[in-house]
């Protein structure tokens, strides 16, 4: 067998400054707070094999929790895959315009003519407008694997913005595995995106290759490039968690300015995944004050998990069940602190990093084998009774010690009932 060649192998984490690569301190960039989720959960999050396709009656659901939780675009499907994927693409995007909801509707294809068409077609039948996410591999592993060359992604580039014009939706230039694709490449690529006068471009980490330094390396010379040339285009981030640093690439993406970010809902999609939705809105709402509504981003993941078929883990970060419960005696010590101050902010902040009460939920402390009395106490003045009482407080810690899991609500009460 061969050996692969290894002009294929290219990668944007160990760009160097001969492409200006590094920062340099002087790039424009809209900066932290400006960007927005584009929810992929209905059309990149379904191609994992482990996750259920909602029917098309559902997914409308999906659409009324999009909108609630802030969110304002997302990719709605394939609609260039087959005639009933057509149809069910057309059926969301006129519930979309019929019900006046405040999202966008985008949808994948190739940058062939045909796909290009059917997300067309979509727009037209359901009387509003449309985003094409069209979509091409640029990376030399891939030219290399489909026997392409820089030329025909070129041409490519060129028909699908053509299409799009014609049909009257809006052209996204989705660059397929961007971060491991060359300057010299992308280069190319981006002056055919500025002669065909593309206003929205996608970069993508396609299998999870990227680190944050790789993510900021291609969002800074891109943005450098186009304003070289006077072209304003919004930028776009799509990335992967093969490595498990999808969140952290988004982030940057958005501290760099990318105008949408992309996620799924916990982060479901093949291999290893997208990134997390909720997760980038938790962030982008604790960092940069975006009004994101928590409490209806819960309730979206709460409502979506079963249709997918998926599990919330109960530490998942912000909708985990177990997320904002503690046994651990110098914690609850200063929760109970924290609440005889008064002060629910403190008492949500002083041991946890996300406010509980954001997303609808509260501090817990439980009554384990590991409790003190403080964490007695604490429930006790979270129930309304005397949390001095010595004796209740031994009985209950003495039956703790006993037990592998925490006492139940219901098993204390007995405690203070029965004195057992």
């Amino acid at each position: 067998m061969s050996e692969t060649r290894q002009d294929v192998w290219y990668s944007w984490n160990d760009a160097s400054t001969e492409h200006g690569a590094e920062h340099d301190g002087h790039e424009e960039h809209g900066g932290s707070g400006t960007g927005l989720v584009f929810d992929e959960t209905l059309r990149d999050g379904l191609q994992a094999p482990h996750v259920r396709n909602p029917t098309p009656e559902q997914k409308l659901g999906f659409l009324e929790h999009m909108v609630r939780s802030g969110i304002r675009s997302a990719d709605l499907g394939f609609p260039g895959s087959d005639p009933a994927a057509a149809e069910e693409c057309t059926a969301l995007a006129r519930h979309i315009a019929t019900a006046g909801l405040d999202l966008v509707p985008g949808f994948a294809g190739r940058t062939h003519p045909a796909d290009i068409g059917a997300i067309c077609e979509v727009g037209q039948r359901a009387g509003i407008g449309v985003e094409a996410y069209a979509f091409i591999g640029v990376s030399p592993i891939r030219q290399y694997v489909e026997d392409w060359d820089p030329g025909l992604i070129e041409r490519a580039i060129r028909t699908a913005a053509a299409e799009c014009a014609r049909g009257g939706a809006e052209f996204v230039l989705v660059l397929e595995d961007t971060v491991r694709c060359t300057p010299q490449v992308l280069a190319g690529v981006y002056d055919v995106a500025v002669e065909t006068g593309v206003r929205r471009l996608t970069l993508c980490d396609t299998v999870g290759a990227a680190v944050p330094r790789g993510t900021a390396a291609l969002i800074r010379w891109t943005r450098r490039y186009f304003a070289q040339r006077g072209h304003i285009v919004d930028l776009e981030w799509h990335g992967h968690n093969d490595r498990g640093l999808a969140l952290v690439n988004s982030l940057v993406a958005l501290s760099l300015g990318c105008a949408r970010v992309h996620g799924t809902v916990l982060g479901v999609g093949e291999r290893a995944g997208n990134a997390s939705l909720d997760q980038i809105i938790v962030n982008h709402r604790l960092d940069d004050g975006h009004p994101y509504d928590l409490r209806a981003l819960r309730g979206y993941v709460e409502h979506a998990a079963p249709l997918l078929g998926v599990e919330i883990p109960r530490n998942y970060p912000g909708m985990g069940r177990d997320v904002f419960k503690t046994s651990a005696g110098v914690h609850a010590s200063a929760i109970l602190k924290a609440h005889r101050k008064g002060d629910e902010a403190l008492k949500d902040g002083v041991y946890a990093g996300v406010p509980a009460r954001l997303l609808g939920r509260e501090q817990e402390v439980l009554v384990d084998a590991a409790s003190g009395a403080s964490s007695v106490k604490y429930w006790l003045t979270t129930h309304g009774y005397p949390a001095e009482d010595s004796d209740v407080v031994k009985r209950v810690l003495e039956l703790a010690k006993t037990r592998r899991t925490p006492l139940t609500d219901e098993e204390i009460g007995r405690v203070i009932a029965t004195g057992h």
